[in-house]
């Protein structure tokens, strides 16, 4: 009796067993089940077979062995793949001619250097907007910029494409293969149409220094009657003084016109930059070069802005430019040291800053050479 009601026990728990299996355990869930439980056996496994490298450099050569020791196994051990969000892009060079405004602040070296080309490049790409003077470099004026070192030229209607190559210094085959012109099925006899912008890769031209107006005057004595003939510098400005005031009292002993350590050099001295730019604070005082005469105090038409110039009677004058104020007047005999005025931004800058000069003969020299900046 107790064997069979075993046996009907049994069946009944079979039957269940097997009842559950056919409604649950599907094909999907048994492979879910058993690749989980693969998971939970092969972390710990994992872990105690952590390779170790080991590797001699001295030696110049590597190995690695599996060394299976739980007591040695760090989490810092192994090794994760960082990530880059950043992707490195080479360099690559400029294929076309764009423009840059000009922002307070740049200079024509900054410029330049932000796109990796000489400054004078600037102006021979920029001819029609800065005619070669650096005062015109203004904020707001957008200049032209090369791909590379050369000229762009301006074609007029009748000069032939291989004169206007030479007058510019550069090479005609180049510039016929140049992907920065459109001169396919071009010659050197062939004339471009007038106003064709041409690239001179690696092209040159003169630059012009602009010099200071020294005119001959005509002045009659009102009490003798009698008539001569005076120089007069830079007439008909705001700033110009009578002509014929006489310069004096220099003694080549040049001092720095701004006290050192109050000032920046952004501009030094070029072909095509009469002077070396001096950045400060606006109102640091300025002084005297030399001791010598005012000959211009005021305003002037041609950049310079609010402009002292003196004459030391040997052949050098100063000049003194963009000032912000002036403590000087025509006439004035100022001393070697003494202030003429306060660093500005009047007049064609793009801030605050000194542009200093000094000429002989009215020619530019370098400042740099009798002056340690």
């Amino acid at each position: 009796m107790n064997q069979t009601r075993a046996y009907f026990v049994l069946r009944d728990g079979l039957r269940a067993v097997s009842g559950y299996t056919t409604r649950f355990l599907t094909p999907i869930s048994i492979a879910v089940l058993i690749t989980g439980l693969v998971l939970v056996m092969f972390g710990p496994l994992r872990a105690w077979w952590t390779p170790s490298a080991q590797i001699s450099i001295g030696g110049g050569s590597s190995s690695a062995a599996l060394m299976p020791d739980n007591s040695t196994f760090s989490p810092v051990d192994l090794i994760e793949r960082q990530f880059v969000p950043y992707t490195t892009i080479p360099d690559r060079p400029r294929r076309s001619v764009i423009g840059y405004t000009i922002k307070p602040g740049d200079t024509l070296f900054g410029i330049a250097a932000q796109f990796d080309l000489k400054p004078e490049t600037l102006f021979w790409s920029n001819k029609d907007i800065l005619h070669d003077d650096v005062h015109l470099l203004l904020p707001g004026v957008t200049l032209t910029v090369l791909p590379s070192d050369g000229v762009y030229a301006t074609a007029d209607g009748d000069t032939p494409l291989e004169k206007i190559v030479a007058d510019n210094k550069g090479d005609l085959a180049t510039v016929l293969a140049s992907p920065y012109n459109e001169l396919a099925g071009y010659t050197g006899t062939d004339v471009p149409p007038w106003g064709m912008k041409i690239v001179i890769p690696g092209g040159s031209r003169e630059l012009v220094s602009w010099p200071a107006p020294i005119t001959v005057v005509t002045v009659t004595n009102r009490t003798t009657g009698v008539t001569s003939t005076v120089s007069g510098f830079m007439q008909g400005m705001g700033g110009s003084c009578a002509p014929g005031i006489p310069g004096g009292g220099g003694t080549t002993a040049w001092a720095l016109p701004v006290q050192s350590g109050e000032y920046t050099i952004t501009q030094p001295f070029a072909p095509w930059h009469s002077g070396v730019d001096m950045a400060g604070v606006l109102g640091t005082t300025v002084t005297a070069a030399d001791t010598g005469v005012v000959v211009f105090s005021g305003w002037n038409d041609w950049g310079y802005g609010n402009l002292v110039v003196l004459d030391h009677g040997n052949g050098w004058t100063t000049y003194y430019a963009h000032l912000n104020s002036r403590v000087v007047g025509c006439g004035d005999m100022i001393q070697r040291g003494s202030p003429i005025g306060s660093m500005g931004t009047t007049g064609h800058s793009t801030g605050p800053h000194l542009h200093f000069e000094m000429r002989w003969l009215n020619t530019p020299d370098n400042p740099a050479r009798y002056l340690s900046f």
